[in-house]
């Protein structure tokens, strides 16, 4: 297996301007999480990874609101933008915003491939992701790292089932929603109302602790980890209310990328189950420190307020 290991840029995370890096794609079972491991970065609060691929020019939008959202926060954090081999020269779009880093996988793998190296080279004391699609408010990011800051869970996902979300995706997009979200409950009973919408925070020590034992590449990553996590005897994530946006770019999610979830979902099933791929899998997981005087946060819209 080969491995390309990301280390922390010498530029400050809050002024650093994107630069790009080539990942090399990790051909084994496993993925490395060496980095993650070692101490957070200080200063860096919050690492949000936003994985793409052949957004085009929609990108710099996205990434600069994200961006922006968070450093007017007063958040310490750090964007890692991951180009899942993508074609369209979308990576060259991000130089000159604050704080992002750009890392490049040179083959298209899936989504869960970007996020195994936006993670593995992340440098927060809490790690997650936003899709790039612009859907997600990133205002949402700094609502769960607020529960995040209070609560210290294993990790706060986005739950389009709690009460207070709302979703101007299609109908369409909705009937699929409803539908896998039943079969993962009737196949996994994990406890997690919403596993695959597109904005998490994990605890960094939790994240590290199961990355290695993971080797979905598209989209059952997200599901493949509450598995694992459950496996692992942790369950005290917390669902928190998102909104939905129209999309401001083009999906990856068709009936084909539908289709290979499915298969996927059955795959993690299988080796839960059936081959006992998780069974005894343990992390020695510690809680993470509180950052020192940790800014207030006031951008969560009202309505979103509530977290349960």
């Amino acid at each position: 297996m080969t491995t390309t290991l990301f280390t922390a840029a010498t530029a400050p995370v809050a002024t650093a301007p994107a630069a790009t890096t080539t990942a090399t794609a990790a051909n084994g079972r496993v993925f490395d999480a060496v980095r993650l491991w070692s101490p957070a970065d200080a200063g860096v609060e919050l690492t949000v990874v936003v994985p793409f691929y052949n957004p085009g020019m929609a990108l710099r939008p996205t990434v600069k609101r994200i961006a922006t959202c968070l450093q007017d926060a007063g958040v310490g954090y750090e964007v890692v933008a991951v180009s899942d081999g993508s074609t369209d020269g979308s990576e060259h779009t991000l130089a000159g915003i604050p704080g992002v880093r750009v890392l490049v996988n040179p083959v298209n793998q899936g989504k869960g491939a970007a996020l195994h190296t936006g993670f593995a080279a992340a440098r927060g004391t809490w790690v997650g992701f936003i899709d790039a699609d612009g859907d997600i408010d990133p205002a949402h990011l700094l609502q769960y790292l607020q529960v995040a800051r209070t609560s210290n869970p294993a990790g706060v996902y986005a739950d389009k089932r709690h009460h207070l979300s709302t979703s101007g995706a299609t109908g369409f997009r909705k009937i699929v929603s409803i539908v896998y979200s039943t079969l993962v409950t009737l196949l996994f009973l994990l406890g997690i109302r919403d596993s695959q919408t597109g904005c998490k925070i994990f605890r960094r020590d939790v994240l590290a602790g199961l990355l290695p034992s993971l080797r979905e590449r598209r989209f059952a990553f997200d599901l493949e980890f509450f598995v694992a996590a459950k496996a692992a005897g942790i369950r005290n994530f917390i669902g928190a209310p998102v909104r939905l946006e129209e999309r401001t770019a083009g999906s990856t999610v068709g009936r084909s990328a539908i289709v290979r979830t499915i298969r996927d979902t059955f795959t993690i099933f299988t080796r839960l189950y059936l081959r006992r791929e998780f069974r005894g899998l343990t992390v020695p997981t510690t809680a993470v420190p509180a950052v020192a005087s940790p800014s207030p946060i006031v951008t969560t819209p009202t309505h979103l307020a509530e977290a349960a």
